[in-house]
């Protein structure tokens, strides 16, 4: 049972009996207090009378002289690395271009050479004839592309 002398709240609202409902705050129960500034171990105007001492001065500047210094030396070594970005650039441009010279090259040569023309020659002028049934003997080579011959084929080798 609801007692009209007991306040009950809910929902931002609090119910007084048979009185109109009246908007009531979570933290009005509590005092705004401002916070104290907190107090400095030194004064300010007692440190900028003090200054810098000549140790930290000291310290200060040539920290700023190794920073500098430390600047320089990446500047000049991001300056020689963009220069031999250029030149690779530049040399990969020239090998493009002997590349493709000396494909033109050679399909220029291998367009000039007629095979009809050195097979008539092979045979009608120096009496070449294509090899008969005994005389083609296969060897194994190496992992290379062709076998070089430094003395005479063995008989057995030749009968097999």
């Amino acid at each position: 049972m609801k007692n009209s002398a007991q306040s009950i709240y809910y929902y931002g609202y609090y119910d007084d009996g048979n009185t109109v409902r009246k908007q009531k705050h979570r933290y009005d129960d509590y005092e705004f207090k401002p916070e104290r500034p907190k107090a400095r171990p030194r004064d300010v105007r007692a440190l900028k009378a003090q200054g810098l001492s000549v140790a930290y001065g000291f310290f200060l500047v040539t920290m700023a002289m190794v920073l500098l210094v430390g600047c320089i030396i990446y500047l000049n070594l991001r300056n020689d690395i963009t220069a031999q970005q250029k030149t690779i650039v530049g040399m990969e441009k020239e090998l493009g271009a002997l590349r493709q010279k000396n494909d033109e090259e050679l399909d220029r040569i291998e367009g000039a050479i007629d095979m009809e023309k050195i097979k008539q020659t092979a045979m009608d002028e120096l009496g070449m004839t294509y090899p008969e049934s005994g005389q083609v003997v296969d060897i194994e080579g190496g992992a290379g592309d062709y076998v070089r011959q430094y003395q005479d084929i063995p008989e057995e080798v030749r009968k097999k």
